[in-house]
């Protein structure tokens, strides 16, 4: 069960990660996302308790990737756009999205700062 609430916890901030321009709803989306998912990992893991280990990988692994198409379908962009959308495009996450999401986390990575232009420098 653990295990689940953690996949469910990590997929969420991955994706809010990867695609930060969620806007003024996005801390509101995750923070509900969570409580969802966290409730419904521990009503399957109870569930999935009597099972061998091979279903348990199988449906954590179902799970996981359940979570992450919610989170990728439901999270507000600012364009309008949804994250899934941007994904089956083919439109990845970059290292800029990146820096961006963990600096909405409060998480300063210089290492991920993209590169400045040159006339940004000369100012």
């Amino acid at each position: 069960m653990a295990i689940l609430i953690a996949a469910a916890l990590l997929v969420n901030l991955a994706v809010f990660v990867s695609y930060p321009m969620s806007g003024t709803m996005g801390f509101t989306f995750l923070y509900i996302s969570a409580v969802v998912w966290t409730a419904f990992a521990i009503l399957l893991g109870n569930s999935v308790a009597r099972f061998s280990a091979w279903p348990k990988v199988v449906i954590s692994l179902i799970f996981a990737l359940v979570c992450a198409f919610s989170g990728l379908s439901f999270l507000p962009q600012a364009d309008k756009v949804p994250a899934l959308s941007k994904f089956s495009d083919g439109k990845y996450p970059d290292r800029r999205a990146v820096y961006l999401g963990l600096l909405r986390l409060g998480i300063n990575l210089p290492s991920l700062r993209p590169p400045q232009s040159p006339e940004a420098e000369e100012i």
